[in-house]
C-alpha cells in the first residue's frame, strides 16, 4: 500500500499559495485525510505541523490572510546616525518601504508573533504525540559532538533524536529565516539542542529529506511504496541577468548580501545569496525527487508575475489572485488528475 506524503515548501507569507492549493485539492479529493505524512520547511513546516495536528486547512488559510502583521512583528530597532552613514539606502523606487525586507544590523522581526500563531495552531505537545508522520527541516547552529553546524530533519520517527521537542519549538526552528527572524533555541527538560535557523538554507523543498526520513525510520520498506505530492510557494521570475554583472570581480558581500534590490532597474534581488540558496535547493529537490520516484512524484506550483518577499504580507490579495488564476490552467488540471489517480 502506498505511503502518501504531502510536501510543503518554504517561502514566508507565500505559504498562502501552498495552503490554497491544498485547500482546493482537499475539497476535490480529501487529500489531507488521505495523507500518511506531512513534511515542510519554514512556512511549509508550520503548515505541515498544523495539518498533522488536525488543524482545518481553512483555519490555516485564514492565518495567512489575516495574521501577516502578527507574524512579521518588527524588531523595533532604529539605525543610529553612524549606522545610517555605513549603509547606502536604496532608491525610493526599489522598495515599497524601508520597514520591510531583511534586517541589516539585526534581525528584522521578533518571533513573538510567530510563536503566538504556532502555539495556536500546533501547541506545546511533543512532535512525537501526533499520529501521522511529520517532518520539518532546520539548521542546527552547533552540534557539540561534531563541533560544527549541521542540517537536521526533525520528525516523529521512532529513533529521531528531536522527536520529544515541542511542536511549537519545531515550528520556530524551521522558520527562523536568517536576517528576518532570530535563531531559535530548542531546550527543555533533559535536553538543550542550542540554536536553530531556517531549514530553507539547505532544503527549501523538503521532498527528498522526507523520503530519506520515511525510509530510514522504517515507515516503509521500499522506495516504490512512497508517493509524494510537492507544492511550492510560487515560482518567482528572479535571477541575475548578465547586464547586472558589469564587473564580476566586484561581486563581494555588498552585492551578494545587499539587503535591498539593486542593479539596473532593481533587477538584482535583495539578499541575492540567500534567495539563490533557497530557490536552488527547491529546484534541486524537485529534480532529484522526479528522478528517484518517477511517476510516484508530482510537483505543483504557481507562476508569479513578479517576485514577492518572504514578508510581503500586504500583498496577499495578489497571491490569492495568481493562485486562483493558476487553478484554471491545464497545468493545475494535470496535478488534479495525478492526485485523483494516486491519492485514493
Amino acid at each position: 500500500m502506498a505511503f502518501k506524503i504531502l510536501s510543503c515548501d518554504g517561502g514566508g507569507i507565500r505559504g498562502l499559495i501552498t495552503a490554497l492549493l491544498i485547500q482546493d485539492l482537499d475539497q476535490k479529493f480529501q487529500i489531507i485525510a488521505g495523507a500518511d505524512g506531512f513534511t515542510g520547511t519554514s512556512t511549509g513546516g508550520l503548515l505541515a505541523l498544523g495539518l498533522a495536528n488536525g488543524v482545518p486547512i481553512a483555519q490555516i488559510v485564514d492565518v495567512y490572510l489575516k495574521e501577516g502583521a502578527t507574524v512579521f512583528t518588527p524588531n523595533g530597532w532604529l539605525l543610529t546616525q553612524d549606522e545610517k552613514q555605513q549603509v547606502k539606502e536604496p532608491e525610493a523606487s526599489s522598495i515599497e518601504e524601508l520597514g520591510s525586507g531583511p534586517g541589516f544590523f539585526s534581525c528584522q522581526y521578533v518571533n513573538s508573533g510567530l510563536k503566538k500563531i504556532a502555539r495556536t495552531l500546533v501547541g506545546d505537545a511533543p512532535i512525537a504525540s501526533v499520529k501521522p508522520f511529520v517532518a520539518v527541516n532546520s539548521a542546527r547552529l552547533w552540534d557539540e559532538a561534531g563541533r560544527r553546524w549541521v542540517p537536521c530533519t526533525i520528525s516523529n520517527g521512532p529513533s529521531n533524536i528531536y522527536r520529544n521537542i515541542s511542536m511549537t519549538d519545531a515550528a520556530l526552528a524551521t522558520s527562523a529565516a536568517p536576517t528576518y527572524f532570530p535563531p531559535h533555541r530548542v531546550a527543555g527538560t533533559g535536553y538543550d539542542f542550542g540554536y536553530f535557523a531556517d531549514g530553507g538554507v539547505f532544503a527549501n523543498n523538503p521532498s527528498m529529506t522526507a523520503v530519506t526520513e520515511v525510509l530510514y525510520q522504517k515507515f516503509v520498506s521500499s522506495l516504490a511504496d512512497i508517493r509524494v505530492l510537492s507544492l511550492g510557494t510560487g515560482d518567482s521570475p528572479q535571477g541575475i541577468p548578465p547586464a547586472a554583472v558589469s564587473d564580476p570581480l566586484k561581486w563581494g558581500v555588498t552585492h551578494w548580501l545587499y539587503p535591498w534590490s539593486s542593479g539596473p532597474g532593481g533587477v538584482v534581488p535583495a539578499m541575492a545569496l540567500l534567495n539563490l540558496t533557497m530557490d536552488a535547493t527547491a529546484e534541486l529537490a524537485d529534480i532529484q525527487a522526479g528522478e528517484m520516484l518517477g511517476a510516484n512524484y508530482r510537483r505543483g506550483n504557481v507562476p508569479l508575475p513578479k517576485p514577492y518577499a518572504l514578508d510581503d504580507w500586504k500583498n496577499v490579495d495578489e497571491l490569492v489572485k495568481a493562485t486562483k488564476a493558476h487553478m484554471a490552467t491545464p497545468a493545475w488540471q494535470g496535478v488534479c488528475n495525478w492526485v485523483k489517480q494516486n491519492w485514493q
